[in-house]
Parts: C-alpha cells; structure tokens; sequence
C-alpha cells in the first residue's frame, strides 16, 4: 500500500506541467541593427518630412551661393508604442517612439492594435527608424501565447522576414 502511495505521488509530479521562468537570450545579437518587438499603438502622428529641406553653401571656387533642397517623396510619421514583448534584440524601456516614412500614405501597422514591428537603430542620433513597410499583425491565444493572425509562431513570422526582405536589404550580413 504504502508502495502504492509513493507510486501515485511520483506519477502526480511527472504529470504537472513545470513552469520555469527562463531568460532567453537566443535573439539577441547586438552586431545586427535590428529591433523586433510586439507592440501596442499609442499613437501614431503624420509629420511633413520636407520642413527642413533647404540648404545654402558658398562655391569655394567662384563665390557663387548654391541653394540645395532635397525632397522626400515619402510621408512622415512619428510613433509612439508599448513594448510588448521583445522578439530580437531588447529594447529598454516600455515604450519607444521612432519615425516611419510610407511613400502609399498612412502606414498599415497603425490599423491593428498588437503588431510585430521591426527597427533599426540610428548609431549617430538614437533615433529608431521603422523598416519601410515591414510588421506582422498578431493576438494573443486564450492560452497566453502570441500568434499571427493565420496563427503563425512569432519565431516563424520573425524568420520569414528575416530570410526574406530583411536578408535581402542586408541586415543580417
């Protein structure tokens, strides 16, 4: 009897499900200038990137003033997102503004409340700039865990990105 009780009581152990908390740093790798994230929509605000266009310089050789003006053919957008969960490279913080720029009008991941959005880092200013046109919709399961919407694994969005058009823009070179 008593080998009964120790019998039951070993099974009971082997059959809860463990919940360890890990620290996974597997995707992490700071030599790429990338930032993947899950992220909330604070807000979203459209800037006019051609205010500061004009710049003025004087010919060393004639003296003459020349007039530069650069255009941007895109729109400008300011962003502000909570942090979610980090899904490459760790961003600090709960949120994080950075700038989007859409040549077709207002950006697509604005039009989903948790999306997986994907920036690069400016190593002069800081500043993080979105990856033109790339972010993956998801929501979360009744269980807990983020999907795509066609319930895709975030590792499976992250990866047909980062051999697709991420890998092709070099990011990972």
């Amino acid at each position: 009897m008593k080998k009964l009780y120790i019998l039951i009581i070993v099974i009971f152990f082997i059959s809860c499900k463990s919940t360890f908390v890990t620290n996974d740093n597997s995707n992490i790798n700071t030599s790429v200038n990338l930032y993947a994230f899950i992220g909330e929509k604070i807000s979203v605000t459209e800037f006019n990137p051609n205010r500061k266009n004009k710049r003025i310089e004087i010919d060393s050789i004639t003296g003459d003033t020349i007039r530069y003006v650069s255009f941007v053919m895109d729109l400008g957008f300011n962003n502000k997102y909570k942090v979610l969960k980090n899904v490459f490279n760790k961003i600090e913080g709960d949120t994080i503004n950075f700038v989007a720029y859409n040549h077709y009008g207002r950006p697509g991941f604005e039009n989903y409340k948790h999306v997986i959005l994907y920036l690069s880092k400016d190593k002069k200013s800081g500043a993080f700039y979105h990856q033109k046109y790339q972010f993956d919709p998801v929501k979360k399961s009744k269980n807990g865990i983020w999907k795509g919407l066609k319930g895709q694994s975030i590792q499976k969005l992250f990866n047909k990105k980062k051999e697709g058009v991420l890998g092709a823009r070099g990011i990972f070179d």
